[in-house]
């Protein structure tokens, strides 16, 4: 049976996958992680199509150089960056939180534990000159196909950084032989839907009680359309 990706009652921290797999342990064994929105959901796959995992290099870092003359970095992310990450959610305000998480957030870090695992898919962050966190990426792999999820620091917000980030994140899931991507948001995230849209890829919206899906097939993508131009 496929759940929907449409019904936050029936998932994990991803509420509307296409996939009904529950992620592996590393036994191989299936394992549950609490919900932070209510409910017991299941997580996903937790690896990218096998013929592509191997001999991926990481992410290199690179700087993107806001108007004002801030240079901000995006690297990858990994557990190390569970602390600043969740410092960086302390900062967000419940309406930042809500339209990333699709509702109240319940124990973050241990949410956090799941997407900084590089089992699961890949995060990016982006760091302000001293260090802080300022927006935090992911990308989720899902049966084939990969979901996107963006968090940015309030006061970071409209400044080009969650486009960066998608635009990154859809690079390595073309990298990693992924053709497909999605993002799930509430149908009033205009600051996410019109990052979607300068991916330069053909996008699909499916609406459904205010929950809005949106996919970006890369495989027609324009490769210069990952480039990372915050500002454009």
């Amino acid at each position: 049976m496929k759940a929907s990706r449409t019904r936050p009652e029936r998932l994990w921290h991803r509420p509307f996958r296409r996939s009904d797999r529950r992620c592996a342990a590393p036994q191989g064994q299936a394992t549950r992680l609490p919900a932070l929105t209510g409910g017991p959901y299941r997580t996903g796959r937790p690896q990218p199509p096998a013929e592509h995992a191997a001999g991926q290099a990481p992410e290199a870092p690179s700087r993107l150089s806001l108007p004002d003359g801030t240079e901000l970095l995006l690297r990858p992310a990994g557990p190390a960056d569970r602390a600043a990450a969740l410092a960086m959610h302390g900062r967000c305000s419940p309406a930042a939180l809500r339209l990333r998480y699709h509702g109240p957030v319940r124990d973050a870090g241990r949410y956090l534990d799941h997407l900084l695992d590089p089992r699961h898919g890949r995060s990016l962050v982006v760091t302000a000159p001293d260090g802080r966190v300022v927006a935090l990426g992911h990308l989720m792999w899902d049966d084939g196909e990969a979901e996107l999820a963006v968090l940015v620091e309030d006061a970071w917000q409209r400044r080009g950084l969650g486009l960066a980030l998608l635009r990154r994140l859809s690079a390595v899931a073309r990298a990693a032989g992924v053709g497909t991507v999605y993002a799930v948001t509430h149908g009033d995230n205009a600051g996410l839907i019109a990052a979607m849209r300068r991916l330069d890829a053909p996008l699909d919206f499916r609406a459904e009680d205010g929950t809005l899906v949106i996919t970006a097939t890369l495989a027609a993508a324009d490769p210069a359309g990952c480039a990372h131009r915050p500002n454009r």
